[in-house]
C-alpha cells in the first residue's frame, strides 16, 4: 500500500468518526474513539482536517454537493475539481463501515495553559466544551471510567456532556468536583478555590466538606473556610466577555483579577488597605479607568509608576 492510499484511508477513518459524532457515540464508540485519537499524532491531524473541511463545506448548497457526482471524464474548471474532491472525502464516509466496538481501556490527554490576557475555547473528543481565562493551566487525562482535569491555576468554564459511565472530575488542590453533566466556572487563586455553577448540579469535596451545588450556587474554599453563596447564573461565565464582576472582594483579588490581563506589579502600603472591600463591574482590558475611578470608591491614593501600583489609605 503506497503512501497516498494509506492517508485516504486515514482520511476516511476520521470523516467517518466526524459524521458518527454528529449522530452520537455509544460508550464502546467513543472509547474506540479515543484510543484512535491517541494512537497516533496523524490520526489527530487527519480528524482536524476534517473538522476543517466540514465546516467548509457549510459553505456549499444542497445543489453543489449534488453536483459533484459528474463524471470523472466530464471537463470541470480546477477550482471546482479541487472542492469536488474536497468534499468527495467527507461524503465517501458513506462506504466506511465501522470496526468492532470492543476496546474498553481508551485514553484520551492533554495540557492546556494560556498566557496573560489569553482566552481560548476546547472542543474535547467527548463533546464537553472546555473555556481558559488568562493565565489558566489545566492538564486531562480520560480513561473508560472518569475524565480528570486538573486545574492547576486559573479559571475555567466547563460545559460537560453527560456520560454516566464515565463521571466528569475536576480537581484544584485539596477540592474534587464531580458532575455527570451541567456547565459550570472553577476559579483557582494561590488561596482559594470558587466553584459557580451556570446550570445543572454538581458535587464539591475536600478533606472537610462535601456539598452539592444547583443552578445559581457558587461555594468559596479558602483559609477562613467554606462559604456557600447565591448568584445570578448568566454572570458566571462574565469574564469570557471580558467582564470582571465582585460583590464585596477584597482590593488584594481585585487587582490580582486585573493582573490576568496587564502586566502590573501591584503594592498596599497595609493590611487595611487591601482588605477594604468593592463591589461593581468593571472591563478586564480597561485598567487605567479603573485606577481613576477607584479614590472616587474608597478612601484610597494610587500612584502609578511604571507599570508599579502603589495603593495607599487616605
Amino acid at each position: 500500500m503506497d503512501r497516498h492510499q494509506t492517508q485516504l484511508q486515514l482520511q476516511q477513518q476520521a470523516n467517518a468518526w466526524l459524521e458518527q459524532q454528529k449522530t452520537g457515540l455509544s460508550k464502546n464508540q467513543q472509547h474506540a474513539f479515543l484510543t484512535w485519537l491517541n494512537t497516533n499524532p496523524e490520526h489527530l491531524a487527519a480528524y482536524q482536517q476534517s473538522q476543517q473541511v466540514d465546516q467548509l463545506l457549510t459553505q456549499f448548497s444542497d445543489s453543489d454537493i449534488t453536483q459533484l457526482n459528474i463524471s470523472t471524464t466530464k471537463r470541470v474548471s480546477p477550482l471546482w475539481a479541487i472542492a469536488a474532491c474536497v468534499a468527495l472525502f467527507m461524503v465517501s464516509i458513506t462506504s466506511y463501515q465501522f470496526w468492532p466496538q470492543n476496546d474498553t481501556s481508551a485514553h484520551y490527554s492533554a495540557q492546556y495553559q494560556s498566557a496573560r490576557s489569553e482566552q481560548f475555547d476546547v472542543a474535547l473528543p467527548d463533546g464537553s466544551q472546555l473555556s481558559l481565562d488568562a493565565q489558566t493551566h489545566l492538564t486531562l487525562a480520560f480513561d473508560a471510567n472518569q475524565r480528570v482535569n486538573n486545574l492547576i491555576q486559573g479559571r475555567a468554564l466547563f460545559d460537560v456532556t453527560s456520560d454516566p459511565q464515565r463521571p466528569f472530575i475536576v480537581i484544584a488542590d485539596n477540592t474534587k468536583i464531580t458532575v455527570l453533566g451541567t456547565r459550570f466556572s472553577v476559579d483557582k487563586k494561590q488561596n482559594s478555590t470558587r466553584i459557580s455553577v451556570e446550570h445543572g448540579r454538581v458535587k464539591v469535596q475536600n478533606k472537610q466538606h462535601l456539598i452539592e451545588l444547583v443552578q445559581g450556587q457558587q461555594v468559596l474554599f479558602n483559609e477562613q473556610g467554606m462559604a456557600v453563596q447565591n448568584v445570578n447564573p448568566h454572570l458566571v461565565a462574565a469574564w469570557r466577555d471580558g467582564r470582571l464582576i465582585f460583590n464585596n472582594a477584597p482590593l488584594d483579588e481585585v487587582f490580582a483579577e486585573f493582573n490576568r490581563y496587564h502586566d502590573t506589579h501591584f503594592e498596599f502600603t497595609d493590611s487595611t488597605v487591601s482588605n477594604m472591600m468593592l463591589s461593581g463591574t468593571f472591563s478586564a482590558t480597561d485598567l487605567d479607568n479603573f485606577l481613576n475611578l477607584l479614590p472616587h470608591v474608597l478612601p484610597v491614593e494610587i500612584k502609578n509608576t511604571n507599570n508599579h501600583i502603589v495603593i495607599s489609605k487616605i
